[in-house]
């Protein structure tokens, strides 16, 4: 995992401070720059003339670049004048194109650039990548000062799956916009190259280092679809230590001291190690049962249902989930909800004892609420209160289905092979007897 250092972002409501902050770093990086140059001369490693002089990266690097993590490029420093009295930094890397400075010897011809690029542009919508690279490479030989092209390349280069050359090319990018004055500098190249970044980070697995890139963008340049990749790595970030937290050993003892605490009646303890081992092992129905429990017993009911139902939801036939569900809507007085938890019950084991109480216990409860005599009209203001049944009612498909039981029940069996219309069809039924 590669370390990012802590560095003042510029804030897009303090543009003008940010802007001073920035300028005033430059200055005291030139007066870094001229110290170690006069202590290299000093030292005799530099020659008379200062023509050449090579160190590891990190002997000696710009503010600009102490940002980007370290990727063994050599750091070239030549005496001399480069126009603002400081001494010139380039950057070298292997395999890196030799068109990535700017060349003394070509003219550069923006024009001529821009119609490379608009060709590249329509070869990589058509996913030609290797002609959209040749086109993006030909326009950076025109316009070597110009970062979109090498971002364009880039993201050609992540459409072939080669993030090596994407993450070069988007670096380089960045340096060359970073080394031009303030005011030259373009915000959307800056923050086109850290969203690229992002994007390869993200692709490598490296969420934290990809949301890092994405928060940078945005400083510069607000792209739209930026939030959205660096919400899909926080969510793949978060997923991705959940799943390095998983261990079902360690879940079955907290299991164990969640058991031992709620049978001592200690239900707040217990529910810290249930919850413990629910995010060791969230595949394990009873966990989210025991915890279902807890809340049962805390009087959080609706908090229960959540985790009854997620218990059911992994294992379908377990019945002391399908009995905690409908206990607690139950408590609720959700009664049909609660009876058809019960009735779920006798489906999987015939005859159960608990089940059929349930059920009985259901319908005293409807009957007590409705009365014996219920008339007609008081039955469908119930079945309209409830959004459940009328979402269910107005619903085109299971119009058809109830008209075609209605004419021909022989084939209820057909459509209670499908789990779906089983469902609706059994909610719809029950809700309807228990309020008649």
């Amino acid at each position: 995992m590669v370390a990012f250092p802590v560095l003042p972002i510029r804030s897009p409501q303090e543009p003008v401070r940010a802007s001073i902050s920035r300028t005033r770093q430059r200055f005291v990086n030139l007066g870094f720059i001229a110290l170690v140059s006069s202590a290299w001369i000093a030292c005799g490693i530099l020659t008379e003339g200062g023509e050449k002089a090579v160190g590891l990266a990190g002997s000696m690097r710009t503010y600009e670049s102490k940002f980007l993590p370290r990727t063994g490029r050599l750091m070239v420093l030549r005496g001399g004048d480069n126009g603002d009295g400081g001494a010139e930094m380039e950057a070298e890397g292997p395999g890196e194109p030799k068109e990535g400075g700017e060349s003394k010897d070509v003219q550069p011809d923006p024009t001529a650039a821009e119609k490379e690029k608009q060709i590249g542009n329509e070869a990589y919508y058509k996913r030609k990548f290797d002609e959209a690279i040749k086109h993006f490479s030909r326009a950076f030989e025109l316009d070597p000062r110009n970062a979109v092209y090498l971002n364009n390349r880039a993201a050609a280069y992540i459409g072939q799956g080669k993030l090596e050359e994407a993450e070069i090319d988007a670096r380089r990018a960045l340096e060359i916009e970073k080394a031009k004055p303030m005011r030259e500098q373009n915000d959307k190249a800056l923050g086109r190259s850290y969203s690229r970044l992002g994007t390869i980070y993200h692709k490598k697995g490296n969420y934290s280092g990809a949301i890092w890139f994405y928060k940078n963008s945005i400083v510069e340049y607000m792209y739209p679809e930026t939030s959205l990749e660096m919400r899909q790595s926080e969510k793949a970030l978060k997923k991705q230590k959940e799943q390095e937290y998983i261990d079902p050993e360690k879940s079955a003892e907290a299991k164990a001291k969640g058991n031992e605490l709620f049978r001592d009646g200690e239900y707040p303890e217990a529910l810290k190690m249930y919850t413990e081992a629910i995010k060791r092992n969230p595949t394990d129905a009873k966990v989210w049962n025991n915890r279902a429990a807890c809340y049962q017993k805390l009087y959080e009911l609706r908090l229960g249902i959540k985790d009854a139902e997620k218990a059911v939801e992994l294992d379908p036939k377990y019945l002391k989930g399908w009995s905690r569900l409908g206990q607690m809507y139950y408590g609720i007085k959700d009664l049909v909800r609660a009876n058809i938890a019960f009735k779920k019950m006798d489906e999987i084991d015939p005859g159960n004892v608990d089940a059929r109480k349930g059920t009985q216990m259901c319908e005293a409860a409807a009957s007590a609420q409705m009365g014996a005599s219920a008339d007609p009209a008081e039955v469908q203001k119930r079945v309209q209160a409830d959004p459940e049944a009328m979402s269910i009612m107005q619903d085109p498909t299971m119009q058809s289905v109830l008209r075609d039981l209605q004419t021909n029940p022989a084939t209820a069996s057909k459509y209670m092979s499908d789990p779906i219309i089983s469902r609706k069809s059994l909610y719809v039924c029950v809700y309807m007897c228990m309020c008649m």
